[in-house]
């Protein structure tokens, strides 16, 4: 089942490179405390996969040492990073088998149409001993948000549509 038009997100998202700057501290702070995990295991990561960069993520990562790769299915957003970054969908990962011990996608799988087939993706690109550190909003994140942009829109306009995207049940 294809519940985001893969095309569309890829134009958002490239549309909203110009301004994500302006959610910085959000995605920092997401990021920060993803990446905080680190912190709790003696490993040492030398090859990182940022999934989702928006500039904020590899940054991070490369303070740590870590050499990064960052992604994104919008080449606008890609680009926000520095190099090296490339335009790739979280659904076909154009990764060989191993190339990375460790992969974060931070708020960036909540878009994708097959979860578990991307997980699998990424899997497959991590070594055998490497790790994932993900976060997304799970089912239920943004219900007011979502009742409130409901309720404006049929009292304005009579009816309401969907503006905010389903998220998984975890």
């Amino acid at each position: 089942m294809e519940l985001f038009d893969r095309r569309a997100v890829r134009r958002h998202r490239d549309r909203a490179a110009a301004t994500v700057g302006q959610v910085g501290d959000i995605l920092r702070e997401f990021a920060e405390r993803l990446l905080d995990r680190l912190d709790d295991t003696t490993r040492r990561f030398a090859d990182a996969l940022d999934l989702g960069g928006r500039g904020v993520v590899a940054p991070l990562l490369r303070a740590r040492g870590v050499a990064t790769v960052s992604a994104d299915l919008a080449p606008a957003m890609a680009a926000r990073n520095p190099a090296p970054v490339l335009a790739a969908d979280a659904e076909f990962l154009p990764f060989a088998p191993a190339s990375f011990d460790l992969v974060v996608a931070n708020l960036s799988l909540h878009w994708v149409n097959d979860l578990p087939g991307a997980l699998i993706q990424l899997r497959q690109a991590l070594q055998p001993d490497g790790l994932l550190l993900a976060s997304f909003p799970a089912l239920g994140t943004g219900a007011g948000l979502r009742a409130a942009l409901a309720d404006a829109e049929a009292a304005l306009r009579g009816g309401a549509s969907p503006r905010v995207s389903p998220f998984p049940d975890l």
